[in-house]
């Protein structure tokens, strides 16, 4: 919707002689000196609230994860950028800014693309409520003074309200509590924290998977009491209950949960029941409250704008329990519900035709040998069920309507994350700070380079698709993955074998942009007249917004007080997911296993500062 002004040109750095370009060698334009001036001059004018055009480029852009607003916002020019901060420095008070030293993000030279060059930093602060970290990333002004034009400031945590981690964990003995007159050892204290028998939860999150369980983590860290409620009989069943041969798609560097990273010798793609277990032994060791077999009944959820209070009817097992928690988090996936599309003549149809979310294995639908298997949509789940489909011996056509972004398991996604997630890479909660700290925008710009590199490493593969048929795509202004991710949630395909299928023709790729025109008995028709021979037609035709999961679960009162989720707003923010839904106390959370671990903190914070009264 936004597409046309969330394509930007990157500014360009004038060329101005006699730079060092070196972080250690002495003088006053080192990277150290440069960032060290600024950030000196950048907090003076933080304290007087004037001054900024002294320290910030004109098309300068910040992005704010609630250090300064209770919001995440992005905002680009001089002309919001001052406004945003007049309204909100006076209560929020950055100080303390100091500069990163270790050596991953200490103050040092960058050249992001050709023509641009840059001093970058990782540096952190406090607020009067909080302490936080950021990005500052200098351009050189023809004048030979550097200012800044990027700009990340992102709260980590809530001063007296610090999560019970690290130096502040848990004494272990000194948190047993009595009860009639005898001490509770640690097994009994959590059976009666898990049913909740003296209290209720502040917080209720619908969905056990992996937004579920990252937010049930920060939020009991930061002492806020939490019920995590799921329809499956077990914890990790969500990925469990998916198709045979699901892995995750992301590397394991960068996929790791809150508090808990994967270990060492785990293997680099998680096939879906090892990462089942790994929920279920993750829910035991951080002590989260689940409850499985268990969700919201239908129709049972008000809201009281007076009090602030939900209340909702929970049906565990048969058994109901009204609860009144101040807040709801839903947490079942970053998509609604699936678009299942009907045609034409489809009840007529001989054969079986079901929607991608139901697929298992092609073992499971009878034998699958010599049948003839039409898959509609060339996204991941459209390229795995082909691909397990031929394997198992069915004669597989694809039908594309648009084109694919396509990006290697084995050499293109190790680009995107290299030296950033992956073996030689800094400790991930850095990582994180540098990885959200680009506007969303900027970050597309960048990608087009990458994009190319990763275009170039994957010709070979890349030509062999194109020979073979099917089209390829790579993204508004050829950004790549993560625009196709962030602004639709598909649209591409991550390579684990499915591409040379179709190179070898083993595979048949057909293209049909006007899309499927009926069902007939024993075949399915093109728009175009084409007939495809059809024993049984996959439907991957995606998901909806995850809005239409609300209003499934809690009705159309609640739904219709939410904005729509996903895609980006007119900032360049991600609408409404992990930040305010547009219902009080109601939030979404998803996203990527990565993104669940990052996005998280900032959910728990945003319930937090308002159960503490800091949000007002």
């Amino acid at each position: 919707m936004f597409a046309d002004r969330h394509t930007i040109k990157l500014p360009l750095s004038p060329h101005v002689p006699q730079i060092v370009h070196t972080t250690k060698a002495p003088g006053p334009q080192t990277a150290q000196s440069i960032a060290q001036d600024w950030i000196a001059k950048f907090e003076d004018a933080l304290k007087s609230g004037e001054g900024f055009s002294k320290v910030l480029q004109p098309d300068a852009w910040w992005r704010d994860f609630l250090a300064l607003s209770w919001d995440i916002r992005t905002l680009h020019g001089l002309d919001k950028i001052s406004p945003y901060l007049s309204d909100n420095l006076a209560h929020t008070k950055p100080h303390n800014l100091k500069l990163r030293q270790n050596e991953k993000f200490a103050p040092a030279f960058a050249t992001p693309i050709e023509g641009l060059e840059w001093v970058e930093s990782q540096f952190d602060f406090e607020t009067e409520v909080g302490r936080g970290s950021g990005m500052l990333r200098l351009v050189q002004g023809t004048d030979g003074i550097w200012k800044g034009q990027m700009i990340y400031t992102a709260l980590q945590e809530l001063k007296g309200f610090e999560d019970k981690a690290g130096a502040r964990r848990p004494h272990g003995s000194d948190e047993l509590k009595t009860a009639s007159g005898r001490e509770l050892n640690w097994l009994e204290q959590r059976q009666k924290q898990i049913e909740f028998v003296d209290e209720e939860p502040t917080v209720l999150v619908v969905g056990a998977g992996q937004s579920g369980l990252n937010m049930g983590a920060r939020l009991q860290a930061m002492g806020v009491s939490c019920l995590l409620v799921d329809r499956n009989a077990r914890i990790g069943d969500n990925w469990r209950n998916r198709y045979r041969t699901l892995v995750t798609h992301d590397p394991v560097q960068y996929t790791h949960m809150a508090y808990l990273p994967f270990p060492s010798n785990w293997p680099t793609f998680t096939p879906k029941d090892k990462l089942g277990d790994w929920f279920e032994a993750y829910a035991s060791l951080m002590e989260l409250n689940v409850w499985t077999g268990t969700g919201p009944k239908a129709g049972s959820t008000f809201y009281d704008d007076t009090t602030k209070t939900w209340t909702v009817q929970i049906e565990r097992k048969g058994v109901l329990r009204t609860l009144h928690p101040k807040h709801i988090v839903l947490a079942t996936g970053h998509a609604g519900e699936a678009k299942v599309p009907t045609f034409r003549g489809q009840s007529d149809f001989e054969g079986l035709a079901y929607h991608a979310s139901h697929h298992k294995d092609a073992s499971l639908t009878g034998d699958a040998k010599g049948k003839n298997v039409v898959v509609i949509g060339t996204g991941n789940s459209g390229h795995d069920i082909a691909q397990n489909y031929e394997e198992n011996g069915a004669y597989v056509t694809m039908v594309q309507r648009r084109g694919t972004y396509v990006i290697g398991a084995r050499k293109g996604l190790f680009m995107l994350h290299e030296g950033m997630y992956d073996e030689t890479g800094p400790p991930t909660e850095d990582a994180d700070i540098c990885g959200q700290s680009l506007p969303i925008p900027v970050q597309f710009a960048l990608n087009v380079g990458g994009t190319s590199r990763i275009t170039e490493a994957e010709k070979e593969t890349l030509d062999g698709l194109t020979k073979a048929g099917f089209k390829l795509d790579f993204g508004e202004d050829k950004s790549g993955i993560f625009r196709k991710y962030i602004t639709r949630g598909g649209g591409y395909y991550i390579d684990i074998g499915c591409s040379q299928l179709i190179i070898d023709g083993k595979i048949k790729v057909v293209q049909s942009p006007d899309g499927i025109s009926h069902f007939e008995r024993d075949s399915l028709v093109l728009a175009d007249g084409k007939k495809l021979p059809a024993d049984i037609v996959v439907l991957a035709t995606g998901y909806d917004n995850m809005r239409t999961s609300a209003q499934k679960i809690f009705g159309e009162t609640v739904a219709s007080r939410c904005k729509d989720v996903w895609d980006l707003d007119q900032e360049g923010e991600v609408n409404a997911m992990w930040r305010p839904s547009g219902h009080p106390g109601f939030w979404f959370m998803g996203g990527s296993l990565a993104l669940c671990r990052i996005m998280s903190r900032f959910v728990a914070l945003q319930i937090k500062a308002t159960e503490e009264s800091i949000i007002h």
